[in-house]
């Protein structure tokens, strides 16, 4: 019974093509095989630097693996890697929930080169191991779609369940960090949201005490994955709210608030003595280029500018804000505390100094309400699929996808600048754009390895891409079958 969903254990498996999985499948790893960056840069090299950091040298001087990839020119923002504290230490202003999301990955990697080529691993910037990193975030990616799809399609249906799925993997930001920034925390903390946030809703009438545990495990885990994350331990309370007002609250509850705080505070406190270690305080440190300004938000920025707006970016949000009022009336406490947390953490974004999410792809930041979308995208799906609307339904969401493909072409290879520019520009870019969406597909770390001639290590790649991918459908099996 995966993460205590009994509800989805249940569902049983409807006849469909064997070959038409197969050959869906196969478009899936061929996409994900072209297009797959196996390797850290950005905010990733903060994220992942943890692993080599602490497994390999048993140090929070972080210092020196940073000065590693300097070195080797990987793109960064440098300056946020030289920045010596007081203590000595290299301060690392990034969360250390990604890379224990991740150290699993990173000690089966370290273990396999040191039984099978002991003397030779480079634990800090060598390829496999940046692959442990990135393999991890599409690991939990997938697991996070499998999630939400099985989530979704108990409550509207397969149909709706699919168009949005599909609309949300390839038609908002979470495209850009599931092939091409899989550095980068957002696809780790997607995947906690969605397991804590799942897990509530289907144990909401009998939560074991080791649902109330794990639960707790999985919002400290999104907690110090990003930290505004927190927000999403706010359904608790939203669950109890409801359940005073329709007399089914129980003191019995209490117990398992103690374990869901016990869960909660088993990842929060390593984050803890990490920014005690290096930053020399116990609550997380900011950092320096970002400030908050909560009375003077750039609300209407946020959704529709053109540097990084949420919906000038992935007009397809607009559809799935429309299906809330459905997914609200449905849900009830469960979609009602989604939205004022979507709301929150919207407005927090909106206050930060740096609202469009520094120089990435889309509102990056929003892929955290990729479960509310996912449900609203579901009830206008279905909405549209209850008055014979079918094709408009799989339209729309095709024409999202579409828009997402000419913005990355877009972003990867015109935008020049990390700049919003004028609407007339950014729309005239999607059409110039269109020559370079066949370049999206030799991204792939894979296909560099092969150029460069360093053919074992493209094999290695692919059989450690192939393997996490192969998971999918034996997890999809697995929660159809119980």
């Amino acid at each position: 019974m995966a993460l205590g969903l009994p509800a989805f254990t249940r569902l049983a498996i409807r006849p469909g093509s064997l070959k038409r999985r197969a050959l869906w499948f196969g478009l899936g790893l061929a996409i994900i095989g072209l297009c797959f960056r196996a390797g850290v840069s950005g905010d990733g090299v903060g994220y992942y630097s943890y692993l080599p950091s602490v497994v390999a040298h048993g140090s929070f001087d972080l210092g020196p693996v940073f000065d590693r990839f300097i070195a080797i020119n990987t793109p960064v923002a440098r300056q946020f890697l030289e920045i010596t504290l007081p203590n000595g230490l290299t301060a690392d202003y990034k969360p250390i929930g990604a890379a224990l999301l991740a150290l699993p990955f990173y000690l089966l990697t370290h273990a396999i080169f040191l039984l099978v080529v002991p003397g030779h691993q480079d634990p800090d910037v060598s390829a496999e191991y940046q692959l442990a990193f990135t393999a991890a975030s599409l690991f939990y990616a997938l697991l996070a779609m499998v999630l939400l799809h099985r989530f979704v399609r108990s409550i509207f249906g397969p149909r709706p369940a699919w168009l949005a799925a599909v609309g949300v993997v390839l038609a908002t930001p979470l495209v850009a960090y599931v092939l091409f920034g899989a550095s980068y925390s957002h696809t780790f903390s997607v995947f906690t949201i969605t397991a804590f946030a799942i897990l509530l809703y289907a144990t909401r009438h009998d939560r074991t005490p080791g649902q109330w545990f794990i639960a707790g495990l999985l919002g400290g885990l999104a907690s110090i994955t990003h930290v505004q994350e927190a927000l999403f331990l706010a359904l608790i309370p939203a669950e109890a709210v409801y359940e005073v007002l329709h007399r089914t609250w129980s003191p019995r509850r209490l117990s398992g608030y103690g374990l869901l705080a016990a869960g909660v505070a088993l990842p929060v406190v390593p984050q803890l003595v990490v920014d005690q270690v290096i930053f020399q305080q116990w609550l997380p440190r900011p950092a320096p280029n970002i400030s908050l300004d909560f009375a003077r938000p750039h609300l209407l920025d946020l959704l529709v500018s053109t540097h990084h707006g949420w919906l000038s970016w992935s007009p397809i949000v607009a559809l799935g804000l429309l299906g809330l009022p459905a997914v609200v009336r449905r849900l009830e406490w469960f979609g009602s505390g989604l939205l004022l947390v979507g709301i929150g953490e919207f407005w927090i974004n909106a206050s930060l100094s740096d609202w469009w999410g520094g120089n990435a792809f889309g509102a990056r930041r929003m892929t955290d309400q990729s479960l509310l979308i996912g449900l609203g995208l579901a009830a206008s799906c279905a909405w549209m699929i209850e008055r014979r609307l079918h094709r408009l339904a799989v339209a729309l969401v095709a024409a999202g996808v579409a828009w997402t493909a000419l913005l990355l072409a877009q972003y990867y290879y015109l935008i020049r600048t990390d700049v919003g520019p004028p609407w007339r520009d950014f729309l005239i870019g999607q059409l110039q754009a269109i020559v370079y969406v066949p370049r999206l597909f030799i991204q792939g770390t894979i296909l560099r390895e092969v150029a460069d001639g360093a053919w074992l290590l493209a094999l290695y790649t692919a059989l450690v891409i192939a393997a996490v991918v192969a998971q999918w459908p034996a997890r999809r099996r697995y929660t159809e079958s119980g």
